[in-house]
């Protein structure tokens, strides 16, 4: 009798485990640092950005005398600004997904 119990619990799952593929949790890490490194990408182009305008401020750069470097400034702005609307915009708002599942909407 007592081997019927211990075989009966051997298979169940009440650790709380969750029942997924064996893939699918390398397909989550992956996708979670894709997405890391995608959001890093755009923090390190927003700190360019940032950076030129505190130089131009300062009177470190003077954006006559390097027009090439004026303009890739300004073609990553309007990207950064782009990605940043898109986000604010987007049906989830500006909280990431897990954020809003952590609090319960």
């Amino acid at each position: 009798m007592a081997e019927a119990i211990q075989e009966r619990r051997a298979g169940e799952r009440r650790g709380g485990d969750r029942r997924a593929a064996p893939g699918r949790r390398a397909d989550d890490a992956r996708r979670a640092r894709l997405h890391t490194i995608w959001a890093a990408a755009w923090a390190v182009v927003g700190a360019i950005v940032v950076l030129y305008l505190f130089f131009v401020v300062l009177g470190g750069v003077d954006p006559d005398s390097a027009p090439a470097a004026s303009i890739i400034v300004l073609v990553l702005a309007v990207a950064w600004l782009a990605h940043a609307w898109r986000r604010l915009l987007a049906p989830r708002g500006h909280v990431s997904q897990t954020d809003r599942e952590r609090r319960g909407f």
